[in-house]
């Protein structure tokens, strides 16, 4: 709207002056016409200036990527970007130059600011080897700087020293280690690196690198390898046994990577580059922290800082908000699947066990199978059993949800016992993530219902006492007297016979949906056991039998 008006204003002076015959006008007049339109003009092209300068960004972020272990993202750039907007001045791109969020999923973060950042490395390093290397003589997966500086492949039993690359432009103390230099030399953006006083194998001397807080050295340019073995002819470098002769350095052959194939194919950096990424984008790897662990809900969002204006392209554009969610990831789920509910049925014949997600036999969704589950029973007293460990089969009600039939002995089943199911081993079940299910589960347990055993049939006439053992003798003519088949409810108990005895229980309404229901009011009652001729004593709290009463 501003911009309209200071063009109106424009135009409506020149075509004032224009209509009016401008040299006829008085100079006093014509000298104030010349200021108006000059300041008009002025402020006109500055708001034109600094309009395009606000308004010019670009959505910088074109890919992003996450590695498995949740703890790097790359980011990837169809420019170089910069930290100013002159590309003529080399800055770094530092860790306060993007920001992160995180929604969804149960996982936060430690920070939202990245831990580190670093550019990787786009160039063929293959003609770094040295000659007829790799070879693959003996499982050699691990690759070593030689005497010379260029590459062999060694077996891990090898014990060499490691170097250990910090991303830090300071020498530090380390422990262990003993300072070989920094590079790219006074830049704020250089790392630093050290060669390991011990030697070990090739895994023993990365987890000592990373406990140091760094990782063992991974060339991101050929600058950098140049740096260290300056090509031939040319004098400097730290190829010796005080830099990185005869070492460990951080690259390994992955056997299970798509490329593998022995001995020249699937040699990776430990940042999860090829060996040779000459045909990669730009990319940077930041580093982050998280609390709690991952479910794969989570979506991190890596965004250049804008207040400040942080990033930049060589034309001086500044990196703006993204909106094309090509900076977003998700978080791989690394939540191992857990049962959340374990149930049984009425007459004990399968317990039905579900998960928080839908669970396999392994990582490419193979449906599970009886053996695939492990069951136990605490008998607690009980003489009933399981015939078996394993399910007599399983019923997938969904991916999530399962029936297991269960192998009983068939002995009477009193309720105290407990029915377990796990998982058969460590590597029976996973989620779809490739996550295992632990050993030690919870809600996996559900106690067996007693045997329904009946129908035996109770008076509905009763007397009722608040103390056990007070039936009196009037009341026998009164129960016992009891004829009418009408005047009497169906009932179950959990012994073993058809008449229940002293110490075993009445089901009513306690675990299963019958229509006798225990009496309220005090604390013991007394029905007559028709079948039977007695009476029976039953505390109404949980329907034990306490005590039974002749009729004759």
């Amino acid at each position: 709207m501003r911009l309209l008006l200071l063009g109106a204003i424009h135009s409506i002076c020149f075509s004032y002056i224009y209509e009016m015959n401008f040299w006829s006008l008085r100079p006093e007049i014509i000298t104030l016409f010349r200021m108006i339109y000059k300041l008009n003009y002025f402020i006109l092209v500055t708001f034109l200036l600094f309009s395009s300068s606000v308004c010019a960004q670009y959505e910088a972020i074109t890919g992003s990527s996450i590695s498995n272990d949740n703890l790097k993202i790359n980011i990837v750039f169809d420019e170089e970007i910069y930290s100013n907007s002159s590309c003529s001045t080399l800055t770094c791109i530092e860790v306060t130059d993007f920001i992160l969020s995180l929604s969804g999923g149960e996982a936060t973060l430690g920070s939202y600011i990245p831990t580190t950042i670093t550019k990787l490395g786009n160039y063929d390093f293959v003609p770094k080897w040295n000659n007829n290397e790799p070879n693959n003589a003996g499982n050699e997966n691990y690759a070593q700087h030689t005497t010379n500086g260029t590459l062999n492949d060694l077996n891990n039993s090898r014990s060499l020293p490691g170097v250990l690359e910090l991303i830090n432009p300071l020498e530090q103390i380390i422990p262990g280690y003993t300072y070989i230099t920094a590079w790219p030399v006074g830049s704020e953006c250089a790392h630093t690196y050290y060669r390991s006083n011990t030697t070990g194998s090739w895994t023993s001397q990365k987890a000592q690198a990373q406990a140091a807080g760094g990782d063992l050295l991974v060339y991101n340019s050929v600058e950098e390898y140049e740096y260290f073995v300056p090509p031939d002819g040319e004098v400097g470098g730290f190829a010796d046994t005080n830099g990185v002769a005869n070492t460990w350095i951080g690259l390994s052959q992955d056997v299970n990577a798509a490329d593998y194939s022995e001995p020249k194919w699937g040699w990776y950096w430990d940042d999860g580059t090829p060996m040779d990424n000459s045909a990669a984008k730009i990319t940077y790897q930041i580093t982050f922290s998280l609390v709690g662990t991952p479910t794969g809900d989570e979506v991190v969002t890596v965004t250049p800082v804008t207040s400040p204006q942080s990033v930049f392209n060589c034309a001086g554009t500044v990196a703006g908000i993204q909106t094309n969610g090509l900076n977003k990831v998700n978080l791989i789920d690394k939540t191992d699947p857990y049962s959340i509910n374990t149930s049984v049925v009425e007459n004990n014949t399968s317990i039905t066990i579900r998960f928080q997600e839908d669970v396999f036999a392994d990582a490419n969704g193979t449906a599970l199978t009886a053996a695939d589950f492990a069951l136990s029973l605490a008998q607690n007293g009980s003489t009933a059993d399981l015939t078996s460990p394993t399910p007599l089969s399983v019923l997938v009600v969904n991916n999530s949800t399962f029936i297991l039939e269960l192998p009983l002995n068939g002995n009477h089943i009193t309720g105290n016992e407990v029915i377990t199911a796990l998982p058969a081993s460590g590597t029976s079940l996973f989620d779809a993530a490739g996550n295992p299910a632990s050993m030690i589960q919870i809600n996996n347990s559900v106690q067996l219902n007693p045997t329904k055993t009946g129908p035996i049939y109770l008076g509905m006439n009763y007397k009722s006492s608040t103390v056990s053992g007070t039936l009196l003798e009037a009341s026998y003519t009164f129960l016992c007297d009891e004829n009418a088949y009408n005047n009497y409810n169906i009932a179950y108990h959990n012994g073993p016979l058809l008449e229940p005895s002293v110490g075993e229980y009445l089901i009513f309404n306690f675990n299963y949906d019958f229509e006798h229901q225990l009496i309220s009011g005090d604390n013991f009652s007394y029905m007559h056991l028709r079948d039977y001729n007695k009476i029976i004593e039953v505390r109404k709290s949980d329907g034990l039998i306490v005590a039974k009463y002749s009729c004759n």
